[in-house]
């Protein structure tokens, strides 16, 4: 008896399907490749200038490929410009916020979804906590700056670590959210009957099931908080800056030491490409999964 193999259903909504049926299969690899290309040049070119020689960095017409490699700019900036250091403060600084943010992110938003808010009023709470991660920071420069000064905190990491907690905490909120409105409350109606109290309904089983929306929200905080340059350049001096403070030091009136740029750049990219290349799946799942509210 001859089985016939069930074909899989195709998705007609897959970006592969409607680049093939957009201008045929010649079309798609082109667009694939030509997006291929968009992506990955600018990053070999930070890596290649990272180990050029001076003169080729500085070379007109520009040298794509380079005659030969040197580790100048690495010894460069982490013995004269002390990088390790600012790598440890950026690090300790990113981690911190990371679990204070995603921790009572998590928390709020739990309360604002099972709290005796409407469901109009629990809409009106994520369209503010939107509102808010969209709010310009340029515009709380000044007042930032005399606060952290007159507290004593100027040019210490708890100073950046308070700023970029109070800045990523309303897209954690407001994406932890639509976790919650999936999360079924009959679960915590079971472990209620079972004596559990609330602290361990949250983090035993809430949390454990909105695993996917707390990556999503950790990488996303991870990822502004290394890249944060604003408050990190006002509200550092020396001792707590950050590597995007210090790449942007390379830039000076004598000119743009290129070579140590690129190489500090490198640096800094290795740790968000690692860290979100580990949890890709899940990143992606919380990102899908939190853009649908029930």
């Amino acid at each position: 008896m001859v089985t016939e193999k069930r074909r899989k259903p195709r998705d007609y909504t897959s970006v592969e399907a409607i680049l093939s049926a957009f201008a045929g299969r010649p079309f798609k690899y082109i667009m694939i490749t030509l997006s291929l290309l968009l992506v990955l040049f600018p990053l070999y070119w930070l890596t290649t200038s990272a180990f050029k020689l001076p003169q080729e960095y500085l070379a007109y017409p520009p040298v794509i490929v380079p005659s030969a490699l040197t580790t100048e700019s690495f010894t460069e900036i982490f013995t004269r410009d002390r990088v390790l250091t600012y790598f440890g403060n950026s690090m300790i600084i990113s981690i911190v916020t990371t679990a204070l943010t995603t921790l009572f992110g998590s928390m709020a938003a739990y309360a604002v979804v099972r709290g005796p808010l409407g469901k109009r009023a629990r809409s009106i709470f994520g369209i503010w906590f939107l509102v808010q991660k969209m709010y310009p920071a340029i515009a709380t420069a000044i007042p930032v700056y005399l606060v952290m000064r007159t507290l004593g905190l100027m040019d210490t990491q708890m100073a950046l670590i308070i700023m970029n907690t109070s800045f990523n905490l309303p897209l954690v909120i407001w994406l932890m959210m639509g976790f919650f409105e999936q999360t079924p409350y009959s679960l915590e109606e079971s472990a209620m009957l079972d004596g559990c109290g609330f602290m361990g309904r949250f983090f035993r089983i809430i949390l454990p099931m909105t695993k996917p929306g707390l990556i999503a929200s950790a990488i996303l905080t991870f990822n502004a908080t290394w890249n944060e340059f604003l408050f990190a350049v006002i509200l550092s001096i020396k001792r707590s800056k950050t590597l995007p403070v210090v790449i942007a030091g390379f830039i000076t009136d004598r000119g743009l030491a290129w070579g140590p740029m690129a190489a500090t750049a490198l640096v800094t990219l290795i740790p968000v490409i690692i860290l979100t290349w580990i949890v890709q799946k899940d990143f992606v799942n919380g990102l899908a999964m939190g853009a649908v509210k029930g």
